[in-house]
């Protein structure tokens, strides 16, 4: 006898075979014995726990993939004294019943008559079950609410207007920001070596993280929290004649050559990694370069978002994918990544900001800004300031 059901919410293969599992042992007479042939190791070994009753024990219980079903098929053996005897058979290898069992996996999944395995019927092992919207929550609750509160705070995050920008970014086959990728290198820890010591990493994180949220001092900045000390008519201290913003810093004159200089670095980095990576999977990787190199993020210009995006930070999805195509699982090439633009950021920050931050300190001392009055309180008997600040992107609509 042989039969197929669908699965929803939470769909995966590890639950597809947990559910089939399932299936069997509730169809099955009292006291049998039932001999389940698997290809999956991982189910092998979550049918031997269910002998040991870890799913009653509910510091274990959550902490288990797919903890709902299990438990149910825990509760079957128990209540039908069953003997179930896992048996471990090697995938795609010619075994007819396995393939047999593929192709019904197969047929169900692009069945519109394949019947609906019912949540309620395994998820009642329990007298308390998660329940969200209506969907019954079958993943580890503390990620699970993890998750929903990076959720929550990401959303809120990318509707204050600096991040407005991500909204131009609108090309799937050119730029979209992979947030996981983004948070991953802006946690990363460069390794320490005779450029990058231990005493760097303080101000390399304050950088970065000042760069990401574009909370770095710059003039049209300062004229707000420091209206006593720099005045709305002050500008660049480099090229004199523009106002001082995140994107005036990228697009300097005075800085354009040697920006250009630190993008093609970065892009020839990840050439170079995508070789290395084409050599070990025995993949030829031209057609990736070739993707790499069409993105317009490596063109530096006021009406290329791309570029500012990843100057921000807000890394795309295509610099994984181009690793995973060459069979890197995505984990290894997230590091590779976030190395890669790590390296990036060191660089911005010794050949742009720091000397930018020198030319200004000379500047601050002409026009006699000391340190003493830039740490002093800012005066309580000032008016509010009414200064808007110059956006060297003001004339640009974001819809």
């Amino acid at each position: 006898m042989y039969a197929y059901d669908t699965i929803r919410n939470w769909p995966s293969s590890t639950q597809a075979e947990a559910a089939a599992i399932y299936a069997a042992l509730s169809i099955s007479l009292d006291d049998s014995t039932i001999t389940i042939y698997t290809d999956s190791q991982a189910a092998v070994d979550s049918l031997s726990s269910c002998t040991s009753s870890s799913y009653s024990n509910s510091r274990l219980y959550y902490k288990t993939t797919n903890f709902e079903l299990w438990a149910s098929i825990e509760r079957s053996i128990r209540t039908k004294h069953l003997m179930v005897l896992p048996v471990k058979v090697k995938g795609h290898d010619g075994n007819y019943w396995n393939e047999f069992a593929d192709s019904l996996a197969n047929s169900a999944h692009h069945s519109d008559t394949a019947p609906l395995l019912p949540a309620a019927a395994y998820t009642s092992s329990h007298n308390v079950r998660l329940v969200y919207d209506d969907v019954i929550c079958e993943s580890n609750p503390r990620r699970l609410f993890k998750l929903h509160f990076q959720a929550t705070f990401l959303k809120d995050l990318l509707s204050l207007k600096r991040f407005q920008f991500v909204y131009c970014l609108t090309n799937k086959d050119d730029y979209v920001v992979d947030w996981e990728l983004t948070w991953f290198a802006l946690n990363f820890s460069p390794t320490h070596d005779a450029s990058f010591q231990a005493s760097h990493a303080a101000r390399h994180y304050t950088f970065k993280f000042k760069l990401f949220l574009d909370d770095l001092p710059l003039l049209e900045k300062l004229k707000i929290t420091r209206s006593d000390l720099y005045i709305d008519l002050f500008t660049c201290h480099s090229c004199r004649n523009r106002m001082e913003d995140l994107m005036h810093l990228i697009l300097c004159s005075r800085r354009r050559s040697v920006m250009h200089q630190i993008f093609q670095s970065y892009q020839n980095h990840l050439f170079s990694k995508l070789h290395e990576a084409g050599e070990m999977a025995d993949i030829d990787p031209t057609p990736m370069l070739r993707k790499l190199s069409s993105l317009f993020c490596w063109t530096i210009s006021s009406s290329n978002w791309s570029s500012y995006a990843l100057i921000w930070d807000c890394l795309p999805t295509m610099f994984i994918d181009l690793f995973v195509d060459l069979s890197i699982p995505r984990q290894s090439a997230m590091k590779v990544v976030a190395a890669i633009h790590n390296n990036f950021i060191q660089k911005l920050r010794k050949h742009i900001w720091n000397l930018r931050t020198y030319d200004k300190s000379k500047w601050e001392d002409a026009m006699n800004i000391t340190l003493k009055l830039k740490t002093s309180p800012r005066p309580s008997n000032l008016p509010a300031t009414s200064y808007v600040p110059f956006s060297s992107d003001s004339s640009r609509d974001f819809t």
